[in-house]
C-alpha cells in the first residue's frame, strides 16, 4: 500500500487499538507502552504507511538539541575535530527539520573543568531552551561525580544524553557512541604478529585514563595469545604532559623495541616529532587515525599502519541516532560502536585524499549493541 492509500483507521483495525492511539504512536507522543508502540509501528511500516517527518516536524514546535565539545587547538585535526566534521554533515542533512542547534565549546586543556560544567548546568537549567536531546564529549569523563550527576539530572528530565567516545562501559546514559577499541587492539595485535619476528619487547603507550584502556589491554592479551615469546610493556602518557619527550626517554632506555603500538592519534603524532634517529631504531610502528602527518609518515616509512577508528563515523552518527530518536521515535541503542579499518602505505593516499574531499562516508560499516 502506498500512502495514499493507507490510513490510520486500517493501521488501527490491523493492531486492535484505537485511531487515536495509532496517532499517538506515530507521531512521537507518550501514554503507550513500548512493546505496543513497536507493534504499531511495524504494522505502519508493513502497509506501506510513510510519515512525513519534515511537515510532522514543521507543524510541532521547534526541537532544541545541545551539542558540548572541545574547542579546536593545534591537536584538533588529529581525531577530534573529524568527529565533529561528522556532526556538522549529518546536521546539514536534517537542515529541513524544525530544529534549532545550541553548541557550547570548552577549552580543550580546561583541566579544572569549570567551563564543561557551566555548559552542563545551562542545560540542565534550560537556558536558554528547554532541551530535547543532547551530545556530549569529553575525553576524560569517567565517573567523575561533578558530571554525572548533572547528567544524570538532565536524564532524569526525559531528556536522551549521547555521550561520545571515552567513558565506561557500564556507566549509564542514554547512548554511547565510539570506536570499537577492543577490535582496535586486536586488529593491531594481529599486524604486530606479522610485522616481528623472534623474541623482543613490545612498547605500547596507551592514555592516561580514570578507566582502564581496553585498546591497549586487549593487543597485549591478542599478542601475548599469538606470540609467547614477545615481552609487552604499557606506558599510560597524561595529557598534560610533554609527550614527545616521554616517547623520546623511554624509547632511548634499555633494549629498542620489536615493535610499538600508539593507542590513540596525539600519542601516534608525539612520536613522529621525535629525533628521527631514535624513531628509527623503533622496529615496527603501528599508530591510530589518519590525518595529514601520519598520512605522509606512512608514504615515508616512519610508520608501518595505522588502525584509523574513523572518527568521523563517531560524529554523524551520534546525531542521526539521536535524530531519530526524538523525531522519528526510533530507540537509542545502549551502545553504538564504529569498526576500525586498518591503514596501511598503499591505501593511505586514496582514504586521506577522499577524507579531504568530503569529510568521509556516512556508508561506512558499523554495528549497533542494544
Amino acid at each position: 500500500m502506498s500512502r495514499s492509500t493507507t490510513t490510520l483507521k486500517q493501521i488501527a483495525e490491523t493492531a486492535g487499538v484505537s485511531i487515536t492511539t495509532v496517532h499517538r504512536v506515530l507521531n512521537g507522543k507518550e501514554g503507550c507502552g513500548e512493546q505496543l508502540r513497536t507493534r504499531i509501528m511495524e504494522i505502519a511500516k508493513q502497509q506501506g504507511y510513510e510519515i512525513n517527518y519534515v511537515a510532522s516536524s514543521l507543524r510541532k514546535k521547534p526541537i532544541h538539541i545541545a551539542v558540548i565539545f572541545p574547542k579546536s587547538d593545534a591537536d584538533s585535526h588529529l581525531y577530534v575535530q573529524e568527529i565533529l566534521n561528522g556532526y556538522f554533515q549529518e546536521r546539514e542533512e536534517v537542515e529541513p527539520y524544525n530544529i534549532i542547534f545550541q553548541e557550547y565549546y570548552y577549552p580543550a586543556y580546561d583541566l579544572e573543568s569549570m567551563v564543561f560544567l557551566s555548559c552542563l548546568n545551562n542545560i540542565y537549567q534550560e537556558r536558554p531552551f528547554r532541551y530535547d536531546g543532547v551530545i556530549v564529549y569529553k575525553e576524560d569523563l569517567g565517573d567523575d561525580r561533578r558530571y554525572t550527576a548533572i547528567l544524570n539530572r538532565i536524564m532524569g528530565k526525559r531528556i536522551p544524553v549521547v555521550i561520545l567516545q571515552k567513558c565506561r562501559d557500564d556507566t549509564q546514559y542514554s547512548c554511547l557512541v565510539g570506536p570499537d577499541e577492543e577490535l582496535a587492539g586486536k586488529m593491531a595485535a594481529e599486524l604486530m604478529d606479522k610485522m616481528t619476528v623472534g623474541e623482543g619487547n613490545v612498547k605500547i603507550f596507551s592514555q592516561d585514563l580514570p578507566f582502564a584502556d581496553k585498546n591497549a589491554a586487549v593487543f597485549a592479551e591478542e599478542l601475548k595469545r599469538r606470540r609467547p615469546e614477545l615481552r609487552c610493556s604499557i606506558t599510560a602518557l597524561k595529557l598534560n604532559e610533554e609527550q614527545s619527550e616521554r616517547i623520546a626517554r623511554e624509547l632511548s632506555e634499555g633494549e629498542y623495541p620489536s615493535g610499538i603500538y600508539f593507542t590513540c592519534a596525539r600519542h601516534t603524532a608525539a612520536f613522529l616529532r621525535i629525533d628521527p634517529k631514535i624513531r628509527r631504531n623503533a622496529g615496527a610502528v603501528i599508530g591510530s587515525e589518519l590525518f595529514e602527518e601520519s598520512c605522509q609518515a606512512l608514504q615515508t616509512g616512519a610508520l608501518d599502519a595505522v588502525i584509523d577508528k574513523k572518527p568521523f563515523s563517531v560524529g554523524y552518527q551520534a546525531l542521526k541516532l539521536l535524530f531519530n530518536n526524538i523525531v522519528k521515535n526510533e530507540k537509542l541503542p545502549v551502545r553504538y560502536s564504529v569498526l576500525p579499518r586498518i591503514i596501511i602505505q598503499s591505501n593511505s593516499y586514496v582514504y586521506y585524499r577522499r577524507r579531504k574531499e568530503k569529510y568521509g562516508s556516512s556508508e561506512e560499516t558499523e554495528y549497533s549493541i542494544y
